[in-house]
Parts: C-alpha cells; sequence; structure tokens
C-alpha cells in the first residue's frame, strides 16, 4: 500500500557529493561549509488527520524545531511523519505498550504515541542540552498531563552507551520496551551496530517489535543503508526482519542529485528478536 505524504520542503540538504563518511571522525561532526547556517529554532505545526483524533486529544501538534545545531533535529523528517500517521491510524502498535525512541528530533512520533494511550513513551536523543531542552519544550506544551502522569519522559542518551538511565524510566522492570521507534536514522552508516545493540539491549524478546522508517536520501549509498539490516541479523544480534510497506513524500532535499523516485520513498521494515 502507497500514501502520498505531503511534508514542507527544504532548500539544501545532504549534498551527493560532499558527505564521505570514511572521512567523518566524530558522528555528527560536518565539514566547514557543509550546509548554509540553520536558521534560529523555528515552529511547525503537524495536523493529525481528523478520522484519528479521539474526543479530549490534541488535534494539532505544535513542535519547536532546533536550530543552529548539527544533529540534523531541526527538521521533521519524511520517515517521522509517515510513522506518526500509521500510529495515529492503527493506535494499538502502542497502546498500553512501553514505547522507546531513539534520535527522536522533535519527538512527534513520541508524542502521536503518548497520545495514543502508551503505558510509557521515553524520547531519546543525544545528551546535548540545547536538544533535550527542545524535546522537553515539545513535551510540555502538546501533553503536560502525560508528562505529569509519568507517561511521557526524556531522557539523553548516546546510542550504543549504557542503557542503567533509559531502562530506569520504565515503570517497573517487569518487562523491556515493547516498541522501538528509529525514523530516519540509518543514514548514520557509522553508527548501525550502536543504534542495533541499543535495540536488542532495551527490546523485550517475547514480542517486541522495532519499527525502522527511512529514506535512502542520497541514492548512491542504498547499498550502505541496507547494510543496517544485514547486520541485525547478524549472531551478535539475532534479530529478523520484513518490510511491511512503502510510503510517498514529497522529497526533503528537491535540489539534490538522484533519482527523485527514491528520494520520494519512506521505507517500513520492522525487526524482532529470534526466540528460535
Amino acid at each position: 500500500m502507497q500514501n502520498k505524504m505531503e511534508t514542507t520542503t527544504a532548500t539544501s540538504g545532504i549534498p551527493d557529493d560532499v558527505l564521505d563518511e570514511d572521512a567523518l571522525g566524530d558522528m555528527f561532526e560536518e565539514p566547514e561549509g557543509f550546509r548554509p547556517p540553520t536558521p534560529e529554532g523555528s515552529f511547525e505545526e503537524y495536523e493529525r488527520n481528523p478520522l484519528h483524533v479521539l474526543p479530549g486529544t490534541p488535534s494539532i501538534i505544535n513542535l519547536q524545531m532546533i536550530g543552529q545545531h548539527s544533529l540534523w533535529a531541526h527538521r521533521i523528517w519524511n520517515a517521522g511523519v509517515a510513522l506518526s500517521r500509521h500510529v495515529d491510524a492503527d493506535k494499538t502498535l502502542v497502546a498500553n505498550k512501553r514505547v522507546l525512541e531513539l534520535g527522536c528530533a522533535a519527538a512527534l512520533p513520541s508524542l502521536v504515541s503518548a497520545i495514543a494511550g502508551a503505558e510509557v513513551v521515553v524520547a531519546t536523543d543525544y545528551p546535548d542540552p540545547q536538544l533535550v531542552k527542545s524535546i522537553k519544550r515539545n513535551c510540555a506544551v502538546n501533553a503536560q498531563e502525560l508528562v505529569d502522569q509519568g507517561k511521557l519522559k526524556v531522557v539523553g542518551f548516546q546510542w550504543g552507551q549504557d542503557l542503567d538511565e533509559v531502562m530506569a524510566a520504565l515503570p517497573d522492570q517487569s518487562r523491556k520496551y515493547d516498541v522501538i521507534f528509529l525514523a530516519d536514522l540509518i543514514f548514520n552508516h557509522t553508527e548501525h551496530r550502536n543504534l542495533i545493540k541499543t535495540c536488542k539491549g532495551a527490546l523485550e524478546q517475547n514480542g517486541g517489535i522495532v519499527y525502522v522508517y527511512f529514506t535512502s536520501h542520497v541514492v548512491k549509498w542504498i547499498d550502505r543503508d541496507m547494510k543496517f539490516f544485514e547486520i541485525c541479523v547478524e549472531e551478535e544480534f539475532g534479530f529478523k526482519y520484513e518490510k511491511f510497506d512503502e510510503v510517498r513524500a514529497t522529497a526533503m532535499f528537491p535540489d539534490d542529485v538522484g533519482d527523485i523516485n527514491v528520494r520520494e520513498t519512506v521505507h517500513c521494515y520492522k525487526l524482532w528478536l529470534s526466540t528460535a
């Protein structure tokens, strides 16, 4: 099933011939002059499908987008929008479940999941004070009651590191996270193993699902994006996976080179731990 999704567009993005991850030191470090400076923090509104808005829940989610930052948290990414719409359309994906979002940026899927009735949602991103403050602001503005009830939390977390604080955010230790979200994260090719390590450590083995939504923004690196799935099935990690949907979306970076059809497709996968 394919759907057309409208999003805002950008005037500059990930240059196809500039970003060479083999030359990267820090995973978020960008070469000088890599792209024009991001404007100071801005605000965007996400409008939920009226058919999916339950009484007493917001129809508009107001998001603060962080500015002047290298963590790619200054956009609402197509994958996050597609994931949020899937959750809103089928609230059983998260209802009464424990949800962890990695690399949440503005935390849209986390907010939608909390509003949809998750037992608890923990929105995480790199432990940068400015970024964490922005995420907490979005949670407070859109779902203060859920924050007060302990159903929506924010934790600064770097992929692959100790999970103690992430696991401590759970209501109890009776089980791990039922659902983990990765929305447009696997373009960080050097971080695949850290992402998968984190997912394995945090996911409930019996019935837990990792939802991986992504677009190959740099067409020539599709094989590098897909390497994520090759790694996740290695014996060290023991995941299985399947693709279950594609969503069409306006290209995030319309002026970039490469097949526009590739750059307008959000791929939807799910992972689970093999119990064999």
